[in-house]
């Protein structure tokens, strides 16, 4: 009799759990210095009796798989109860990355789990496959600032009745509970270097309130942008 197995595919965006049994990444978010040959995150099987198939790769904001870049091992086997390392490298040209600000990609782990012995006599199993995406930053060696203190140089201002948040530093700024005068107007902000994002409309304040998250993927909590 033919089986059928069915795969379902779930998406997890920026989680540290996978939830794919209790396959997890070691990291929200990566940083590949371009000064480096590669980088590792460590990937961890907590689940004492189930091994997964791991598929790995990095892609960039529009979702297409980036040639540049090769993770290995691509397609592995992680056990019951073990971990394993993915190497993040870089393979393409380095004179083609950006000098002066950071590049966003993002890494992408593929959990599928196996069918126990029990599973695969049933004609028709149910498969959940999870995908966890991490942002993967490519950061120039030339950039000599601290991104620790990179919120301090966000801008505030009022500009056609919208709030206007300027970020002039040349890293990614990663913000979450954005308020006005205890009244929240965005859940997260991710701005890009040299860029601007604006906000919620018709509502007045003296300072900007956020939560920062930095290069662990900690908040730092209560920052202040004055208008």
């Amino acid at each position: 009799m033919l089986k059928k197995y069915l795969l379902v595919l779930i998406s997890v965006f920026g989680c540290q759990q996978s939830y794919a049994g209790g396959v997890s990444l070691g990291a929200t978010r990566l940083v590949y210095p371009t000064s480096e040959d590669q980088v590792t995150l460590k990937i961890y099987n907590t689940d004492n009796k189930g091994n997964y198939l791991i598929q790995s790769w990095v892609s960039d904001e529009n979702n297409k798989k980036v040639k540049d870049f090769i993770i290995t091992p691509p397609l592995f086997v992680i056990k019951a109860g073990s971990d394993n390392i993915l190497k993040v490298v870089f393979s393409g040209d380095k004179s083609t990355l950006p000098k002066d600000r950071e590049k966003i990609l993002f890494l992408n782990a593929k959990v599928i789990p196996s069918l126990s012995e029990q599973e695969q006599k049933i004609d028709n199993a149910l498969l959940i496959s999870t995908t966890t995406k991490i942002k993967l930053f490519i950061r120039p060696d030339s950039i000599k600032e601290d991104s620790f203190e990179s919120y301090k140089k966000l801008k505030c201002s009022y500009e056609a009745g919208k709030i206007k948040v300027t970020n002039d530093s040349p890293f990614y700024m990663n913000l979450v509970s954005l308020s006005v005068n205890g009244k929240e107007i965005s859940d997260a902000e991710t701005i890009s270097p040299m860029s601007s994002v604006y906000l919620s409309e018709g509502l007045k304040g003296s300072h900007l309130s956020f939560n920062f998250i930095n290069d662990y993927g900690v908040q730092v909590k209560d920052r202040q942008c004055h208008f």
